[in-house]
Order: structure tokens, then sequence, then C-alpha cells
């Protein structure tokens, strides 16, 4: 059976649309019946019709995968709209502490986190594996075998950014422009 480009774009985009990982082209490709470097080439063409056509979503290349993204040219809008809708999800304090340690220090156990916090974060995790901002990363080869955490790719995509060196410039750029202490 041979498909016509516009549904194998139509696919892909589909496909992009559900996938909380960054999209595997070869399994897509073994999906499609197709050749893994066309299929790339499809999700090329479609990155390059998001970035012209100034859609509210783009395609990001990751190391291992493609992921749709909302267009950070928006994100003060959809920020504004989750403060007014959504202010009963945000975020505690003690969330964000327990996001950064795991940001910058994961993989990283629980009992490391409350070492530098200072107090016990176990409701904490679980809040935020249930938000999809972190998640089990394996388990530390040692007695008991604690869980290891690390951010997920949500946590990236809600920021919109790519990774943790992506991050770390944006906030190194905050901190040279920040002259107000």
């Amino acid at each position: 059976m041979v498909m016509e480009a516009a549904k194998i774009k139509s696919i892909i985009e589909s496909i992009l649309f559900l996938v909380t990982e960054p999209l595997d082209v070869q399994k897509l490709a073994k999906i499609l019946g197709l050749e893994y470097q066309e299929v790339k080439n499809y999700v090329e063409l479609l990155k390059q019709e998001y970035l012209q056509q100034n859609r509210g979503f783009l395609i990001t290349e990751w190391e291992n995968g493609y992921i749709l993204v909302t267009n950070p040219e928006n994100s003060g809008y959809i920020r504004e709209y989750f403060d007014l809708e959504q202010k009963s999800v945000s975020l505690s304090q003690a969330a964000y502490e327990v996001l950064s340690i795991v940001a910058f220090k994961g993989p990283i156990t629980r009992q490391e986190i409350e070492k530098i916090r200072g107090v016990n974060s176990e409701n904490v995790i679980k809040s935020l594996i249930e938000k999809g901002l972190i998640k089990e990363a394996g388990r530390l080869d040692t007695i008991g075998k604690p869980a290891l955490y690390e951010v997920t790719s949500l946590f990236y995509t809600s920021l919109g950014i790519k990774d943790l060196e992506e991050l770390k410039e944006k906030i190194l750029k905050i901190q040279q422009e920040d002259t107000s202490i």
C-alpha cells in the first residue's frame, strides 16, 4: 500500500501529538513501512512547515527523536492562561525546591534530596511524579535499592527548553541581566 505524502505527515503529526517521550523515528518507520531516512525527511518537512507558518507548536529534535513543543513565542500567553485558570494547580515552594534539586543533581535518591533540603520530601516527590514532572530513573545498587529520580521531558517542555544545558544557559542569562541585588 502506497500512502500519499499528506497522509504520512498526518500520521506523524498525530503520533507526535500523543507521545510523551521523543518520537523514535526507527519505530515509526517500521509502523509506516517506510525507510528510516524517508520518515526523518517527512518529520523535517513538518518541522519546517510549522516554522514557516508560525504555528502554535514546533517540532524539536532531541538526541533520541523528535517531540512536539509549544512555540516559545507564545509562552507569556500560555503562562498567563495557566496563572488565571489553574492557580490551584500551582506548585508549592517545596515542589520548586525538589524540582530544582532533581533537575541539577539527578538522578538522585529521596534521601539525598532530603539531606539537601533538611526535611522529609516523600509527599512532594509523589506529587511531582503524579504531575509528570519527575520520574523514577532506576534504582541505586546499594542496601535497600533506593529509587533514583530525574526530571521528565514534560519538565523541559513546560519550560520551553530542550535539556539541562539550555536551562543552565537561561539561568545564567537571567543572572547576568539581573543587576537589582
